[in-house]
């Protein structure tokens, strides 16, 4: 088998420009091929990280149709009923208030919205650190993307493009404007923490501190900010919340649950949906990408049967000798087998090492130029996608050789000696 290999190689060596061409083809229908696979599995992956930042996928958000009826407010006593769904993990409660936060010169209408406080420890921050709990004033934690609401009527600036919006808000108070119905006040809240994701634009706030604080801002007619009244005007004798957040125990309890909430008369959204379609829309793409990568793969599989049956007619003489020397059928189909996975092996290595260089500065240029958060990555490629490039490179060379070597080990050593096909 030896002399098999170093006959192999004596005539790859031999044949050097025809062997860099063969494996010049197979490393672009390899680097073709695993780019849009890339391009797929990162395009799927990026939207998903979308969908999982604007809300985990196991969450429902529970809201009431009406404010009007005292049965449909969101209440401590549906949020205990909701707990006890099959499925459910944690139930938790937000009470928000209304109104405009502005810091130097720039402002926002957004709410601030209190959390229970084994929620906003699981968020996960960039800068700060937790608000304190039970504080005169509530103090808050801020959405990484925050600061992109936030701007200049008069010089049309955001706060965001200023040197110090850069630095985020951690350390900075707001100033917070409340427009509730008969309510108006203005304060002062010192911001203790940013979160890392950027496409958070919520304003977090610990949810006991948050009540407190309202209450003491209620109404001459004794109504407190952000709670509702009855049709008549009468303010109820109930804490009502603005929503509540429904963690399921896995995804796939999270449509039985909703169909149960909205059963009960509450509005039930979720983000499976939008995965699902997200789901659908990406194997499209990613199908589509396939088959143009494939037209690539299949052009180097036909370079690779031209080169292998043009050596097998410039080596017929030759082939004719080592049979009356001695060797047989299989030690000729060895030979070409092994120069067709060496050819394959070395386009299939420097086509994914190619790709792998590709994806790195496509994933640079094509993230900021479609503004995605910095280090997403639209390209990406995976540990088992580079050895499967590999070896499908390695495997369909072998293939596409296996047709002239077959053919070549059949001729008999006096016609192959004297030319004769």
């Amino acid at each position: 088998m030896g002399y098999v290999i170093k006959l192999s190689l004596s005539n790859l060596r031999k044949k050097w420009f025809r062997t860099w061409l063969t494996v010049l083809g197979i490393t672009i229908g390899t680097m073709s091929m695993v780019i849009m696979v890339t391009a797929g599995i990162g395009a799927k992956k990026a939207m998903l990280d979308q969908v999982e930042m604007m809300g985990s996928t196991r969450e429902i958000r529970v809201y009431t149709p009406t404010m009007e009826r005292r049965d449909r407010l969101l209440t401590d006593e549906l949020c205990e009923n909701l707990s006890k769904i099959q499925g459910v993990e944690a139930v938790y409660p937000v009470f928000s208030l209304i109104g405009k936060e502005s810091i130097a010169g720039y402002e926002t209408f957004f709410e601030i919205s209190g959390y229970p406080r084994q929620y906003l420890e699981n968020l996960k921050l960039s800068s700060g650190e937790y608000p304190s709990y039970g504080t005169r004033r509530p103090e808050l934690i801020v959405g990484g993307g925050a600061k992109e609401l936030f701007f200049n009527d008069t010089t049309g600036l955001a706060y965001k493009d200023t040197a110090e919006g850069s630095k985020g808000f951690t350390g900075k108070k707001l100033d917070f404007t409340c427009f509730e119905p008969r309510v108006d006040f203005r304060v002062k809240l010192s911001v203790t923490g940013e979160t890392d994701n950027t496409y958070d634009y919520h304003i977090y706030a610990d949810i006991d501190t948050l009540k407190l604080f309202a209450a003491r801002y209620k109404a001459e007619d004794g109504r407190v900010p952000g709670q509702p009244t009855d049709k008549t005007g009468n303010i109820y004798n109930v804490w009502a919340y603005s929503e509540i957040i429904v963690v399921a125990e896995n995804t796939d309890r999270v449509e039985k649950i909703s169909e149960i909430i909205s059963d009960r008369g509450f509005q039930a959204e979720n983000n499976i949906e939008m995965l699902e379609q997200i789901n659908r829309m990406t194997a499209i793409i990613q199908l589509v990408l396939t088959v143009i990568g494939s037209v690539a793969a299949v052009v180097a599989v036909i370079g690779i049967i031209n080169t292998m049956t043009t050596a097998v007619y410039d080596r017929i003489t030759e082939i004719g000798l080592l049979k009356m020397l001695g060797a047989d059928k299989d030690d000729v189909v060895a030979m070409f087998l092994f120069e067709s996975a060496l050819l394959g092996g070395t386009g299939g290595v420097m086509g994914v090492a190619l790709s792998y260089a590709a994806d790195i500065i496509l994933n640079k240029r094509f993230t900021a130029l479609l503004g995605f958060a910095e280090g997403t990555k639209l390209f990406n490629m995976p540990v088992w996608l580079a050895v499967s490039a590999i070896a499908g490179a390695i495997i369909i060379s072998v293939l596409a050789g296996a047709v002239p070597a077959r053919w070549v080990a059949g001729i008999k050593p006096l016609k192959a000696l004297s030319g004769v096909e």
